[in-house]
Parts: C-alpha cells; sequence; structure tokens
C-alpha cells in the first residue's frame, strides 16, 4: 500500500485507533523503528497496516521512540486524542 493510500485511510476517519512499535537493527547497523496502526472506523471496519518504518540515527531512547512517533503522527494527520492504546516489543520504553 502507498503512503498517500494509507493518509487516505487515515484520514478517512478512524473513531480510534492504536499502535504497535518494534525497534531492531539492520545490517548497516541502524536502528529501524517499525509503526504499525489498527484502526476502527464508525462502521466497526477494523484496518492494520504498516504505518512507518523510521530509521533512528544516534540514539534510541525513549525520548528518539516519542520524537518519531510524533512526526508520523503530524505527517498522517493523526490526532493523539484519537490513540487508545501502544504496544511495545517488550523492552521498556517510555513514550510520555
Amino acid at each position: 500500500m502507498m503512503t498517500s493510500d494509507i493518509k487516505t485511510i487515515c484520514m478517512a476517519g478512524f473513531e480510534s485507533f492504536s499502535i504497535a512499535l518494534d525497534k531492531s537493527t539492520d545490517l548497516s547497523e541502524t536502528a529501524q523503528l517499525t509503526i504499525f496502526i489498527r484502526g476502527v472506523d464508525k462502521k466497526f471496519t477494523v484496518t492494520e497496516e504498516l504505518l512507518a518504518l523510521q530509521p533512528l540515527k544516534g540514539t534510541t531512547t525513549g525520548e528518539d521512540v516519542f520524537n518519531e512517533v510524533q512526526n508520523v503522527f503530524t505527517n498522517f494527520g493523526l490526532p493523539w486524542s484519537k490513540l487508545v492504546g501502544v504496544r511495545t516489543d517488550g523492552v521498556p520504553c517510555r513514550l510520555t
């Protein structure tokens, strides 16, 4: 699915959504943050998509992860008020 298609889905009106975050390191030793979104619309249709794959350059603190998530939310027009859940890969991490 293209980025513009995901933007259309997100902006079409999720009543609420959750995100799943996973951080891994690629072959070039760059940390990659994977962000999945699962949203529910007015008809209770559930949509789940890969929202973004963001490189984390330098440090990979909770603040770095939060900043990347915030940038993705801004890019996709996702309001924080509709976020109802966050799943991480088990690493203690604080987003706020």
